[in-house]
């Protein structure tokens, strides 16, 4: 999310797609068909048509000024650099047009015909309300009516939120929905704004915590990136993971990606990540293929994974077409559950229809602690990353995850000593460095995962300290500042709520920067003037960040590509 479920309150028009919060999010809402992507490019012709978007925000905060190449296109429902034998694009088709000094060329009138504003409006012209209409199975009516109250937003008095769930990211056309919603909500000016925002409502309570700790495939903890075979060194990588500035004096988060990447490295190979080998980039595994849910269970159909762990997770409950999951299950070679619980899924030889004689997959269930057994910190849908205590101790004989992740990596280390094998050296130069190194406190996580100055030992206090040099660490750069000298910045529990716009400064810890709306500075005009002065965040967070650490500015100006999000 980038806002809170809380800033809800301070947006005058709410647009729900893919979700029903009231009945799937209860606690967030104790107060309430058709095709998701033509409805949305419905409404973003209607805001064009109609003059209604936030033309000052526009120029300001977004690229619709800029001017793409020549050599960009779109025709019979493909864009310019279709390969049709490798069937994907080559997208320096789609670069932008350079300037002298190296620079994007703009039109701040947008008027050029090849800006990125009338190419958008060109290409969504297609979806008049009747088209819409008779995709959606609305009348146009309908729709012009929900298009007058959602495109009201687009000026600097009002403003609107999108919130979306598992209907949105669970579709086959998932990320081109999600896409279609921010380019709708970036023309009303509606992103970065208290009130706005394009906001993921997670589930559980750890979902957004498990995305921003890489659990999903293809990202590194804070949405690094995985190497590629292609980015053969470090140099390769972060050349192509670091973006450029597209327009003269503008900053943005990624654009410290080699901090951030060094950081990482030395907080997970400490003394054997140094300048001189890369800083352990050959010990992290090039990504070639697709690991992604779909692909791993195929690939266990077709024999070709052997074994699957399954961690505080019920693959059987989360995933679709039963039946072909335990087609999948049943053709493993072996399948580690590690949960509180014994979920049908270590049990599924027992299912309908299945005949366990006919099953060779050796099942191995390890109970661990549930979560009101142990301490640690929970991260919810709007980035704030609460601590909890302990409440009870677990039952006889249950062990806590730590333990039995950090056992498993100790038997695999002890066995690759004695018996060798490859990635043996990233296996060994995995720093362990806890008080128990078979058990590690979840305080002593918290802290890695912060970071520290390695010179000093001290917790740093800010992304901002992170350098790429090989003198900090951070087990997860977005993280950095929520477990400082000044103690555990999870575990705040300040009430405080002076505009009462919900922000909360002093609650618990929102990354990155303690920050409750993301890309705050688009809350303000070029000059800085909020747009809605009852509204300010940009003033208000930007106060308190200097406030409390005086050495450290935050982001001052526009982006030039959005920060972290998941």
């Amino acid at each position: 999310m980038t806002n809170h479920w809380k800033d809800i309150k301070n947006t005058d028009v709410v647009l729900v797609m893919g979700a029903n919060p009231a009945e799937n999010h209860p606690c967030g809402f104790k107060s309430g068909p058709g095709s998701d992507i033509a409805v949305l490019g419905g409404l973003i012709r209607y805001a064009l048509e109609n003059d209604l978007y936030h033309a000052d925000y526009v120029r300001a905060h977004t690229n619709a000024t800029f001017v793409v190449g020549e050599d960009y296109g779109f025709a019979d429902g493909l864009f310019a650099g279709f390969n049709e034998a490798a069937s994907n694009y080559d997208k320096t088709a789609w670069d932008y047009e350079r300037s002298p000094d190296g620079y994007v060329r703009r039109d701040p009138a947008l008027a050029h015909p090849r800006s990125v504003f009338r190419l958008l409006k060109q290409h969504y012209d297609r979806y008049t309300p009747d088209v819409v209409a008779d995709i959606a199975g609305c009348t146009e009516e309908e729709f012009l009516q929900m298009a007058e109250i959602i495109c009201s937003t687009g000026r600097a008095d009002r403003v609107g939120t999108i919130m979306y769930a598992v209907g949105w990211t669970m579709h086959t056309v998932g990320s081109q929905i999600i896409r279609t919603a921010a380019i709708l909500q970036l023309l009303l000016g509606n992103i970065g704004r208290p009130g706005g925002g394009i906001n993921a409502l997670r589930g559980h309570a750890n979902v957004q915590g498990a995305t921003d700790h890489a659990i999903v495939a293809g990202i590194l903890p804070g949405y690094l990136k995985v190497p590629t075979p292609p980015q053969t060194s470090l140099a390769a990588h972060l050349g192509d993971s670091t973006p450029r500035p597209l327009v003269a004096d503008t900053v943005n988060y990624w654009g410290n990606y080699p901090k951030f990447y060094v950081s990482q490295m030395k907080a997970w190979f400490g003394d054997h990540a140094t300048r001189d080998n890369d800083f352990a980039y050959d010990h992290l595994a090039k990504q070639d293929g697709d690991a992604t849910w779909l692909t791993i269970w195929d690939q266990a159909r077709q024999g070709t994974l052997e074994g699957f762990v399954a961690l505080g997770f019920n693959p059987l409950l989360a995933g679709p077409d039963v039946p072909r999951l335990l087609d999948s299950m049943s053709k493993l070679k072996w399948k580690v559950v590690i949960d509180p619980f014994m979920l049908d899924s270590a049990e599924f030889w027992k299912a309908p229809g299945m005949d366990p004689a006919a099953i060779d997959t050796e099942v191995l269930y390890l109970p661990s602690s549930h979560w009101i057994e142990r301490d640690g910190s929970f991260t919810n849908s709007g980035r704030w990353a609460q601590w909890k205590e302990k409440a009870i101790d677990p039952p006889l004989g249950v062990r806590p995850d730590t333990w039995i992740l950090s056992e498993l990596f100790w038997r695999v280390k002890e066995l690759y000593q004695a018996e060798g094998g490859a990635w043996n050296d990233a296996i060994q130069h995995l720093t362990w460095e806890y008080l128990n190194p078979r058990e590690p406190k979840l305080v002593e996580l918290a802290k890695e995962i912060n970071g520290y100055d390695r010179r000093s030992g001290r917790l740093l206090s800010s992304f901002g300290e992170l350098a790429d040099d090989g003198s900090t660490t951070s087990g997860n750069w977005i993280y950095t500042g929520s477990f400082t000298e000044a103690g555990n910045q999870m575990q705040r529990r300040g009430t405080a709520d002076p505009t009462g716009l919900g922000m909360h400064h002093d609650w618990a810890f929102s990354w990155p920067a303690n920050r409750r709306v993301l890309y705050n500075r688009a809350s303000a005009d070029a000059e800085g003037r909020p747009w809605d002065p009852a509204r300010a965040g940009h003033r208000l967070e930007r106060a308190r960040v200097d406030r409390r650490r005086p050495g450290l500015r935050p982001d001052a100006r526009r982006p030039t590509r959005p920060g972290p999000s998941s």
